[in-house]
């Protein structure tokens, strides 16, 4: 049984100075943050219909499913798609087989939606409102980080981490993921791995769960493992919190001060689980470069670089000129075992 992460709950929908701090502090500290969400920037409708078009989707026959794998034109383009049960392996090195669970990959609808199956193309706008939504919300996340790490106006002020990620510029590795991981035969007590432990890849990821369904964990500085609850207080809170974490990019550019903490999911007792999660990239052409702050050269963390720079597979010194793009493709070479 692995004890319970404490991430702190932030409230944006005022944002401030010190709002801008509490954020800053959660994603140097923990890596992850819970937003509370105030029900208009992603009404708690929107959610509970795309959970619910998830369910659709999932439990349509394996012979519909692939008719837009990830691995096939129809579906649109690279890392798009329907991933297969084991189709991918977030932790390679660990794994004998690929992750027991199936995803769905839906690419931002700029300048249309990409090709759909049917059963999901009749929810097209749900799918892109749900999208457009979840970025906007990640931009308020950015702009708040830039904030707190004053950055000048002069080299980009509060946009600087927001216009490397302003879609209208051109393509980004952005992606929005249905989740599911599918009942098994295994009950009892014993954990079962279903995403193997992983940092993500892009700058920040909004995770959507269920009440009901944990299984999330992050890896403690310690070692050990820390769950992290779906609804960290519900009787204050109401609505799910959304569940907000730094990945690889936001870690580089801040020389190791922002933590890409590592994760998986792992859970007990065989039940069929659902989750989304919307992963924001930069755009392509964004290059791997120092965030210009003070407060960067100050508290940047050498030891967290390197890890980084080993995730992203870049030898001491290395990684000028590298862009966003270049380092999604390197890591999805590994998650679905690409060869060059």
């Amino acid at each position: 049984m692995v004890n319970s992460a404490n991430i702190p709950v932030i409230d944006i929908s005022n944002p401030s100075p010190d709002t801008a701090q509490e954020v800053l502090s959660a994603a140097s500290t923990h890596g992850f943050l819970f937003i509370r969400n105030d029900g208009s920037t992603i009404p708690q409708d929107d959610i509970t219909q795309m959970f619910n078009l998830s369910r659709t989707f999932f439990t349509q026959p394996t012979a519909s499913k692939s008719t837009h794998s990830i691995h096939t034109p129809a579906a649109g383009g690279k890392n798009r798609g329907w991933v297969t049960m084991q189709g991918e392996a977030l932790d390679p090195d660990a794994q004998k087989t690929g992750d027991p669970k199936e995803a769905f990959n839906i690419a931002p609808p700029f300048p249309t939606l990409q090709p759909l199956p049917p059963v999901l193309q009749s929810s097209s706008a749900l799918i892109s409102r749900f999208q457009t939504r979840c970025h906007a919300f990640c931009n308020t996340i950015l702009t708040l980080l830039a904030s707190a790490l004053s950055i000048s106006d002069a080299d980009g002020g509060s946009t600087w981490f927001a216009r490397r990620h302003d879609q209208a510029r051109g393509p980004s590795g952005t992606i929005f993921r249905m989740l599911y991981y599918p009942a098994t035969q295994r009950g009892g007590d014993d954990e079962s791995v279903r995403a193997g432990a992983h940092s993500d890849y892009g700058s920040v990821t909004l995770l959507f769960r269920l009440p009901g369904q944990p299984g999330l964990e992050i890896l403690r500085p310690d070692g050990m493992w820390a769950g992290v609850p779906v609804n960290p207080a519900p009787d204050a809170l109401g609505a799910p919190p959304i569940l907000v974490n730094i990945g690889d990019l936001l870690s580089f550019w801040t020389g190791g001060m922002l933590k890409s903490t590592v994760h998986r999911v792992a859970f007990s007792g065989g039940e069929e689980r659902y989750s989304m999660a919307y992963f924001c990239h930069p755009l392509d052409d964004a290059e791997l470069e120092t965030v210009p702050s003070k407060v960067v050269a100050e508290r940047g963390d050498a030891a967290e670089l390197e890890r980084q720079r080993q995730r992203l597979g870049l030898r001491e010194g290395g990684g000028k000129g590298m862009t966003a793009k270049e380092h999604l493709d390197r890591r999805l070479k590994v998650t679905y075992g690409l060869e060059d």
